[in-house]
């Protein structure tokens, strides 16, 4: 089998920091730390480490949510595990959660896992329906709304303003925690496009993370939120989950955020996807594939497509990967009612040559799959 090109998305093994530089500024963290402990260097009164590099978040990249307050970001392993203290902390099992017909993969997994059930809200690709909205929210009783209104997973789009202060007014007025998916919102790369400047309010934790292709090797993720919201249970499941051995990485990060801002490496990163996704897409649009058709994102890692009626991306994924190519069927992003006839790829890590042949696998798979319809 050819060498495989891999479109299911996760995390690359290179970045605008090379996994070289990343790996020589976390060995020199544990140098300092163990040399600090050893005493043969006197412990900082404010050493680089979580607390400060919560301050450096919270008055850099997310001073729109926090406003400057690094005590409301709670530092986790990647958004994934944001996700999993915000169940862990804020959900049990039996609780109703409302979320996007279409939605992430991952977040209904984790719900479902963890014996949540997952109720669908009509909408649009603007948003929720406010009206549905309500009516959800009087007929389920949630224990939480959860929606990825800046770079909604997986098409890639952004919410109206509209839509947006709906879904505020309507959760605050119910009682209800909104949770935002905002992983990917970091990335939007439409012109003018500027971050969020809204502070969070009472009622609203936001999960984020620092991009894959930024720096070769890091998960930082995080929770954001009024720190009242951030406190965590005290039973001995979640106390144990808390712990963690990022230590070195945050200090390590703190420590190059105070040698180059982030902010530039955002602009690269951004300016990267655009243009991989405006190639992948023109190369798409070369092939003239049959039926085939996708939505252009305004911001993210993916394109989300849709296949020809009749066509399964589970098992069209079967046979793409015999010929060396993998990614996201789209039925597991759908909260019921799947639409089989679609798939996710991951744009944004593919460069010229792996666009042309992995579309040419793809373009093969769906012509074996419809020559043998045409046989039949």
């Amino acid at each position: 089998m050819s060498s495989v090109i891999n479109w299911m998305g996760g995390w690359p093994k290179e970045g605008l920091v090379s996994a070289a530089d990343w790996e020589e500024r976390v060995e020199a963290a544990a140098a300092i730390e163990a040399a600090e402990k050893l005493g043969v260097i006197e412990r900082k009164s404010d050493p680089f480490g979580e607390e400060k590099l919560r301050a450096q978040l919270a008055n850099g990249i997310l001073r729109g949510k926090t406003g400057g307050d690094g005590n409301q970001l709670r530092l986790k392993h990647g958004a994934d595990g944001a996700l999993a203290w915000l169940v862990d902390n804020k959900l049990v099992s039996g609780d109703v959660v409302l979320t996007e017909k279409l939605t992430s993969r991952s977040a209904l997994q984790a719900f479902r896992k963890a014996g949540m059930r997952v109720e669908a809200v009509e909408g649009d690709r603007r948003g929720m329906d406010p009206e549905a909205l309500t009516t959800a929210l009087y007929k389920y009783r949630p224990r939480l709304v959860y929606v990825s209104p800046s770079c909604t997973e997986p098409e890639g789009l952004s919410w109206s303003s509209e839509c947006r202060t709906a879904l505020h007014n309507r959760c605050r007025e119910a009682g209800v925690l909104l949770v935002t998916d905002d992983r990917q919102e970091l990335l939007n790369y439409e012109p003018g496009f500027v971050m969020p400047n809204r502070r969070i309010e009472a009622g609203v934790l936001s999960i984020g993370q620092l991009p894959p292709g930024l720096v070769a090797g890091l998960r930082l993720g995080w929770v954001a939120g009024a720190a009242e919201q951030l406190i965590a249970r005290t039973d001995a499941a979640s106390s144990r989950k808390e712990t963690g051995a990022n230590s070195l990485e945050h200090r390590a990060l703190s420590q190059m955020m105070e040698e180059q801002p982030l902010e530039p490496l955002f602009d690269m990163l951004r300016v990267q996807c655009a243009e991989r996704m405006r190639r992948m897409i023109e190369q798409l649009s070369i092939r003239e594939v049959p039926d085939l058709s996708w939505i252009k994102p305004a911001g993210g890692l993916h394109l989300w497509l849709t296949l020809p009626e009749g066509l399964d991306g589970e098992a069209l994924l079967r046979g793409a990967w015999l010929k060396g190519l993998i990614f996201q069927p789209g039925a597991p992003f759908f909260v019921k009612d799947p639409r089989v006839n679609t798939l996710r790829i991951t744009h944004a890590f593919a460069d010229e040559r792996q666009m042309k042949q992995g579309l040419g696998r793809l373009a093969e798979s769906m012509e074996e799959f419809t020559g043998r319809w045409s046989r039949s």
